[in-house]
């Protein structure tokens, strides 16, 4: 596994003065589909093709052909270039199911193709083996698809996705990637005076993910903010300038720090070999840190990796998810509800660029101060209205009289990972407005009211371009995670 960027990549040439964002763009046009310049390695997915008798789709099936039809039809989705299928046969009987499973128990979930009827067993087989598993069934292969639902309300990791499309496939393909790749990922955490995430929690997202989160000492990146050189700075200082557009409060020299930071936060990603990492920003700014980060993180979330402010942790792994699934950054925000108008404002002084992902356009920003001390180098961001969004916060518990299923408890407990809180919207304005954060999106709700009341686990949230639903509850099934629509 080949998790590393090299510092040639992410500084450029330092004799020429080239900034470090050169190299990371190289990157970015070298990424998979999942959005990381980081070369994570395939996803391992078991995939088997099944059936024993053809009386569907047809008495005189060919199940060698159909096999070869089917297979050849996925092979040639677009999209799966960093997905390895093994396995790939045809299976007829539960034992040569059974043996497969065996051999390919380091994959990160299980594609079982449905080539004709007479396949429960093997269903149930896999959905015991508690493995995530996703049933592909296309119309007329078979009435299995029909246990599916049966099999969930039990708790097993299993799903289906009956489609005549198979471009369908990317739906299963989607969550395995985020599995498979969550496993690999590095968190850099950074609270500075002694301030460390709770070990069960680090220990819980260990377990349940294969996550792990790093303790990073604020003075290292003090140390290298420092050395940075002078020509690369003056460069990314200038990239960031002429890319604005207006710059308002701060000056020149302000600007020169944020970029400084962003150069080394990027040059601390790829020593450390991080995905991703979140700072105490408000705590250490007038204690350590020469400059806000919010520039560095706005640039790792454009180019596939996470910056999260405020040492937030469940935000950090709420937008790990969903960038490793779907490709796209998140927006942590500070929301405000609106009941007058069914909007959530939106806002903070950090946000990405491109939040349609690496590949996508970059959103027009203005260079402001940050707006609760008027400091510093932020982007004020403005993002798409029309868009359709899906807010999320991953979370211990909720109270219970919101009533979670199982997992409900009192009081709410922000640090873990047992629910994942879940609503959409669409954004319909982009306010500009001297209070709050620089950056805003109001976003139309189905329910403020309802939203409001049941607000729970603190204030941030997540918000992600697209509508993702399908894919979260997917993800949360697989990962033994409860789903909370908030509203």
């Amino acid at each position: 596994m080949n998790t590393e960027i090299s510092r040639r990549e992410l500084l450029g040439t330092a004799a020429a003065g080239t900034a470090v964002a050169g190299g990371l763009c190289k990157a970015t046009l070298a990424a998979q589909a999942g959005g990381s310049p980081f070369s994570f390695g395939k996803t391992r997915v078991l995939r088997v093709f099944i059936g024993r008798h053809p009386g569907w789709p047809r008495p005189d099936l060919d199940t060698k052909a159909e096999h070869e039809r089917l297979m050849k039809a996925l092979d040639e989705v677009p999209g799966q270039g960093d997905i390895e299928y093994v396995g790939n046969t045809f299976v007829n009987d539960p034992k040569a199911l059974t043996e497969l499973m065996e051999a390919h128990q380091d994959a990160a979930g299980i594609l079982a193709v449905q080539v004709c009827m007479g396949t429960s067993d093997f269903l149930n087989i896999m959905a015991d083996s508690g493995r995530p598993t996703v049933l592909f069934a296309t119309p007329y292969s078979g009435h299995e698809w029909s246990i599916v639902p049966d099999l969930q309300r039990t708790g097993k990791k299993i799903d289906v996705i009956a489609s005549s499309r198979f471009e369908n496939v990317l739906e299963a393909v989607r969550v395995f990637r985020a599995i498979g790749r969550m496993k690999q990922t590095r968190v850099l955490f950074v609270g500075g005076h002694n301030w460390q995430p709770p070990a069960d929690y680090v220990a819980d997202i260990k377990k349940k993910f294969g996550t792990t989160v790093v303790t990073y000492d604020h003075t290292r990146l003090v140390e290298a903010y420092d050395a940075i050189p002078a020509a690369a700075v003056e460069a990314d200082t200038e990239k960031w300038i002429k890319g604005a557009q207006r710059v308002r409060e701060p000056n020149r020299e302000e600007i020169a720090k944020s970029a400084r930071f962003c150069l080394a936060l990027q040059k601390v990603m790829a020593e450390e070999k991080a995905f991703a990492i979140t700072i105490n920003c408000l705590g250490l700014f007038s204690h350590g840190l020469p400059a806000y980060p919010c520039f560095g993180f706005a640039r790792l979330n454009d180019l596939g990796l996470a910056g999260v402010c405020e040492a937030d942790l469940p935000s950090t792994m709420t937008q790990i998810i969903f960038q490793h699934m779907e490709g796209v950054p998140g927006f942590v925000t500070d929301p405000v509800v609106d009941l007058s108008n069914n909007t959530v404002i939106h806002a903070h002084c950090v946000a990405a660029t491109k939040m349609d992902g690496p590949a996508g356009e970059s959103a027009p920003y203005e260079i402001r101060s940050h707006l609760e001390d008027h400091k510093g180098a932020v982007l004020q961001t403005k993002m798409r209205v029309g868009q359709e969004i899906t807010m999320a916060k991953l979370v211990g518990a909720i109270p219970r009289d919101l009533q979670a299923p199982s997992l409900a408890a009192s009081p709410a407990e922000s640090w873990g990972a047992n629910i994942l809180l879940l609503s959409t919207g669409r954004i319909v304005a982009i306010p500009d407005s001297d209070r709050g954060c620089r950056t805003k999106a109001a976003v139309k709700v189905s329910d403020a009211r309802k939203l409001l009341e049941n607000w729970s686990n603190g204030l941030h949230r997540v918000i992600f371009y697209g509508s993702h639903m399908t894919d979260a509850k997917r993800f949360a099934r697989f990962t033994g995670i409860e789903v909370f629509e908030e509203c």
